[in-house]
């Protein structure tokens, strides 16, 4: 570039506008620190200019530290003259590190069309550029977007310190492959004195001069140029895409490192279905977090996200599984299909030891995670399959099980929900809609939701004695492979009991009782009960009392005392390994290494239990 670009500051026109300030406050109080926010409106805006409708994006997040003399090429060619009020110059020209972070998309369309917002395009010509760098807040007529080139932009401002981006971009226009270069800045609105004193709203930009007095993008090799002076690293010439540089990112007290690494969560947390929403499951857009050339992983392997995952399956098939349910939500006035929730369970203790934070870079800056253990929370989305926000349901009883779930809005009417929410696309509001029907939608979808998830995760009752068959799929359903029934006490010197992941002997034995499997729920002569085998295991020839210590399971803690009038856990029998009875009393007597018995234990209509074995040698 032979020679520095030129500024223009937007002045006031006689009929008002929109000063920097209000464009930086279109985005109101969210509650979402600044670098979620711009990752949730750059990833759904690189999403929206896709090229393939059925995906194949690219999208990057990178950082660097510029050099100093990289800052003076800035200072030399694209700032060489700066607004008085914007603390540009005394930033690149100070000793402190000066950071730039940058947000890539590839297979994207790119920022074309025209460079003024008063040029008409032609026919089916697209408006990205302006939609972006001109426009202080403008709703495209996008079907099924996630993102918007409007109100949501000021989020790429506002993660800066300067409220300054740039902006390089490529796309296919009618003389093939071209490239735009232009910077942006969201300053005080200020004013000049003297006889031709005027008004300005506070808006920059940086680009080549014409002969108006308004500036126009750089174009060609010139943009490229430019480009490198913030990153060596520029697209190739064939790519088409947008890159913005935010300068001098506002980390406030954290590290860099610290909000490199909570971006690559928000991306996980808010776009993790666009890693299994393609063709076969496959990925229809694809994500890179980078600081100072190292890569940052994305926590893609947390146990939540796989829970997530196949409730996102499921209801994107419609099919419920052993695990969970699938239930279609309605208005009845008018009637019409709102979407689908999918509803899944597992045991607690799967998702809590893998969900543990090993690295303090892993915390989001807010410094709570949007899904935590145990889980109990439920995705809401749109058509482009990005997390709108997550609700929470009520806990599982006891903290035994912990379930997630997804709801998708049906395409009909996801119009409706898209207009409810907020710049931030953070919520879906009713009161944002005008229409009484979309009112009534986007309503009653949310208060449905929270219906079924709350009668999902209350406990089933089931009536001891019945020998309907249906009590005990429900109650299945709710306890199938949830309950750690096989309890672990520690017991006496001479006694072993020992829980499903511990088989230890106890230390003064030789004789211990190991469980075979998992327990087994049963209806037994009408009664719900528990089905566990086990093995006596020692030296042959050997005689053991085995003992059968049940407890209910209460909301803090365990309790071997029912509440008065409470039914108790009782073994109904004891089997050998043929499948004989050999015992219905609280203990029985069994051969060392006899083979495989089980023990039946009632189970309770309103509690859960757990089971311990007690082996005394000898008795």
């Amino acid at each position: 570039m032979s020679s520095p670009l030129s500024l223009h500051s937007e002045v006031f026109p006689a009929t008002g506008g929109a000063s920097a300030e209000g464009i930086s406050n279109q985005l109101g109080r969210p509650r979402a620190d600044r670098f979620t926010l711009l990752v949730r409106e750059a990833v759904q805006n690189s999403w929206d200019a896709r090229v393939d409708a059925a995906g194949g994006v690219r999208f990057e997040i990178t950082g660097r530290l510029l050099p100093r003399d990289g800052r003076r090429a800035l200072l030399d060619t694209i700032f060489h003259d700066v607004p008085a009020d914007l603390p540009l110059r005394a930033r690149l020209d100070d000793s402190q590190d000066f950071p730039i972070l940058a947000i890539r998309d590839f297979g994207t369309k790119g920022l074309g069309g025209p460079t003024r917002g008063n040029v008409v395009p032609r026919p089916g010509e697209p408006t990205n550029f302006v939609d972006f760098m001109r426009y202080s807040g403008r709703s495209p007529n996008r079907t099924h977007s996630g993102g918007t080139y409007g109100f949501g932009k000021a989020a790429y401002f506002l993660a800066s310190s300067l409220r300054t981006i740039c902006v390089h971009t490529r796309f296919s226009g009618v003389a093939g492959i071209e490239s735009r270069f232009m910077a942006s800045a969201l300053g005080p609105q200020f004013e000049t004195t003297g006889p031709d004193s005027t008004r300005y709203t506070g808006r920059h930009w940086w680009g080549g001069q014409a002969s108006d007095g308004v500036v126009d993008p750089v174009v060609g090799l010139a943009a490229d140029d430019l480009a490198r002076l913030l990153d060596p690293a520029v697209r190739a010439s064939d790519a088409t895409g947008t890159t913005i540089y935010v300068l001098a990112p506002e980390f406030e007290n954290a590290s860099a490192e610290h909000v490199f690494a909570s971006m690559a969560r928000t991306i996980v947390e808010f776009f993790w279905p666009k890693l299994i929403d393609g063709i076969d499951g496959a990925p229809s857009m694809t994500f890179g977090v980078q600081w100072q050339g190292h890569d940052i992983a994305l926590p893609v392997n947390e146990p939540q996200w796989a829970l997530l995952s196949h409730a996102f399956l499921a209801a994107s098939t419609g099919t419920s599984t052993d695990s969970g349910e699938v239930q279609s939500v309605f208005s009845q006035r008018p009637r019409q299909h709102l979407g689908t929730l999918a509803l899944l369970r597992r045991p607690a203790n799967l998702g809590g030891a893998g969900g543990t934070t090993t690295t303090e870079n892993a915390e989001p800056m807010s410094g709570r995670r949007i899904v935590e253990f145990p889980l109990r929370h439920i995705a809401l989305m749109r058509a482009p399959n990005f997390v709108v926000k997550y609700i929470e349901g009520p806990p599982a009883p006891y903290g035994l099980a912990e379930y997630a779930g997804v709801f998708r809005v049906d395409s009909r009417v996801d119009s409706a929900f898209a207009r409810s929410e907020p710049p931030t696309h953070d919520d879906w509001v009713p009161d944002l809609l005008e229409a009484t029907t979309e009112r009534t939608y986007v309503r009653v979808a949310q208060r449905r939701v929270k219906e079924l998830v709350e009668a999902f995760a209350a406990p089933f009752s089931v009536e001891p004695g019945t020998t309907d068959a249906r009590s005990v799929l429900g109650f299945s359903a709710m306890l199938g492979g949830l309950v750690p029934s096989l309890h672990d006490d520690g017991g006496p010197s001479g006694s072993s009991s020992t829980g499903v992941t511990r088989r230890r002997p106890v230390a003064t034995s030789t004789v211990r009782a190991d469980f075979m499997g998992e327990p087994e729920l049963a209806l037994i002569d009408g009664v719900p009960a528990m089905l566990v085998r086990f093995e006596v295991l020692g030296r042959p020839g050997q005689t053991a009392t085995v003992k059968a210590l049940s407890r209910v399971m209460v909301a803090d803690g365990f309790e071997t005392e029912p509440p008065e009038g409470a039914a108790v856990p009782r073994v109904l029998a004891w089997r050998k390994p043929d499948g004989s009875v050999s015992s219905t009393q609280a203990s029985c007597s069994i051969e060392v290494a006899s083979g495989t018995w089980s023990v039946e234990v009632s189970i309770p209509s309103d509690a859960m239990t757990t089971l311990a074995l007690e082996v005394e040698v000898g008795s």
